[in-house]
């Protein structure tokens, strides 16, 4: 028995070579298959941070031109408030009104100044305005209210209503034009040179 053994033992070493062989490839496929699985996952939040990245990139990009853009209204800004007048004159506004009421022949000119208001970079304040005439003296006088503007004192024009005179008023002028009720708010403007657009506050 033992020679029989004996003489078979190549065989025996043979098949626990063989044993211990596949044992050790069936141990690697394991760890292949898990390196390869991991690997995946790997490459998976490898995608993800790429693509997180990518997006941080992106929304940078965007800051910088919100920034930008940012500066280039404050620029604006600062360039139209620089073009508003430094101060508002009531003498010199409803000075004005008057004279080219007068000018035309309008009749009982009657300029009113209100209060000023803060709007921030810039202050406004209107102005009520009576007066009595024609249509065309009325339009001659909100041409010229045009041209003032164009000289740097701009007069927006926020309200205005025209009405005939009544029967006994009319009768009063000698024009041969229907005689109308003028009332208009015109609005002046001067930079507020209390506020920087610049300030975060």
């Amino acid at each position: 028995m033992i020679d029989q053994i004996t003489k078979n033992i190549h065989f025996l070493l043979l098949a626990y070579a063989l044993f211990l062989g596949y044992e050790h490839s069936d141990m690697l496929t394991s760890k292949i298959l898990a390196a390869d699985s991991e690997l995946e996952v790997q490459q998976i939040k490898l995608r993800k941070k790429q693509k997180e990245l990518k997006g941080v990139k992106k929304f940078e990009a965007n800051l910088d031109q919100s920034k930008k853009r940012v500066q280039e209204v404050l620029k604006k800004i600062e360039t139209i408030q620089e073009q508003l007048p430094s101060d508002i004159r009531d003498t010199e506004v409803s000075g004005k009104l008057t004279e080219f009421a007068m000018d035309l022949k309008m009749k009982n000119p009657s300029p009113s100044p209100k209060l000023e208001v803060d709007n921030k970079f810039y202050i406004s304040k209107e102005y009520n305005f009576d007066a009595e005439g024609t249509f065309l003296q009325f339009l001659i006088f909100y041409e010229k209210l045009d041209n003032l503007s164009k000289g740097g004192r701009i007069l927006n024009v926020k309200y205005l209503r025209m009405k005939p005179l009544d029967k006994e008023q009319s009768r009063n002028g000698a024009s041969r034009f229907k005689i109308l009720s003028l009332s208009t708010t015109l609005e002046a403007y001067r930079y507020n040179k209390n506020y920087n657009p610049r300030d975060k506050k």
